[in-house]
């Protein structure tokens, strides 16, 4: 088991939402995006958007970051994971409860 953890900044633009992401696309108004965003500036970023280097694909955090880059975020701060193979990157966002 790998209990190291890799962060990175990266600018939003290098970030993919995944598309076998079935989650809604949030907007401004909505509750899901307001309760987020209401997260955010209540108790800050602290859970970070994962990102596939490989593909350049978020594994995890879709929403947050729709919101974040709404909100006018620039870079985030981003769990990197290396995952090669397509139907592990699918698995890995079948295990944060994206699909």
């Amino acid at each position: 088991m790998k209990t190291e953890l890799m962060m990175k900044r990266l600018p939003v633009d290098q970030l993919k939402p995944a598309k076998y992401n079935p989650r809604k696309d949030l907007k401004p108004g909505d509750p899901a995006y307001e309760k987020i965003k209401r997260s955010l500036h209540d108790f800050g970023y602290v859970d970070p958007i994962v990102w596939n280097e490989v593909t350049g694909n978020i594994v995890g955090g879709h929403q947050r970051y729709k919101v974040l880059v709404n909100e006018g975020a620039t870079e985030v701060d981003c769990v990197v994971v290396h995952i090669e193979n397509r139907d592990d990157d699918y698995g890995m966002g079948f295990s944060y409860g994206i699909i």
